[in-house]
């Protein structure tokens, strides 16, 4: 087990391992059977009232944000097991979930085969275009929730200039992701008791995803619109150095 606190302004950053993290999520994948597609995905593998009570309340809070009247594009970035995907197929004019674990995306597939106005697509953030997920239309509204916390640093940017080069004039991103309190959390192999798997992840300061958005998409071409905290209600986060924040960029 490796928890290690840094300072954002610090030189050597830890980083995590990239064959590790995807290991996890196909092992996350092949336990959808026994968990359900909400839990296998929010990780409470032992408290599911707790995974429901998270996801409806992300939900609530929003998808109101993302401004759908039907008439949207929208792509679901780190989509798993189509978590979001009935409420946004329902609520868009075309919905495309992607995601780099092809057990999710199978599993996302055949969950909602019958949609005639989505696809799903096995797709690294951080490698990904238009025309290799078959698009030729940019889209209105991206979601990217819970991906970026994957990624290590050299990766962020990459990862958000492609969510940048697919967004249409005048359309919204959605991020949500957990950050560190005060300190950047690095996870590095911790074996969790509750999952009963290696689990690998970066809790990053406000300071330092705000300073990557920056990076990735300049003042001018993109603004932030708002932000704040996922969960009004405290036992929502169990957690006391880490916390759920959304943040909402506009195309200009």
């Amino acid at each position: 087990m490796s928890r290690i606190y840094s300072t954002s302004d610090a030189i050597d950053k830890p980083s995590i391992d990239k064959k590790s993290v995807a290991e996890f999520f196909e092992k996350r994948a092949q336990k959808i059977t026994s968990l359900g597609p909400i839990q296998a995905v929010i990780y409470q593998d032992k408290n599911p009232d707790l995974a429901a009570m998270r996801d409806a309340a992300e939900k609530t809070k929003l998808l109101p944000l993302l401004r759908l009247d039907g008439t949207q594009r929208v792509l679901d970035v780190g989509c798993g097991t189509g978590r979001w995907a009935g409420e946004l197929l329902q609520a868009s004019r075309w919905y495309h979930g992607i995601d780099a674990s092809e057990g999710l995306i199978a599993f996302a597939r055949k969950q909602f085969s019958s949609a005639l106005n989505g696809r799903f697509t096995t797709a690294s953030v951080d490698a990904f275009s238009l025309r290799s997920l078959g698009e030729t239309q940019l889209f209105d509204r991206v979601l990217c929730a819970g991906v970026l916390i994957y990624l290590n640093d050299d990766e962020i940017v990459p990862a958000l200039r492609c969510i940048a080069s697919v967004v249409s004039n005048g359309g919204l991103i959605l991020l949500r992701e957990p950050l560190g309190v005060e300190r950047r959390l690095t996870i590095s192999e911790h074996y969790s008791e509750d999952m009963e798997q290696i689990y690998n992840a970066i809790y990053r300061t406000d300071e330092e995803l705000n300073s990557l958005i920056s990076e990735a998409m300049p003042e001018g071409d993109f603004r932030i619109v708002d932000f704040g905290d996922v969960y009004d209600a405290s036992t929502l986060n169990n957690r006391s150095d880490t916390k759920q924040k959304w943040f909402l960029l506009e195309r200009i």
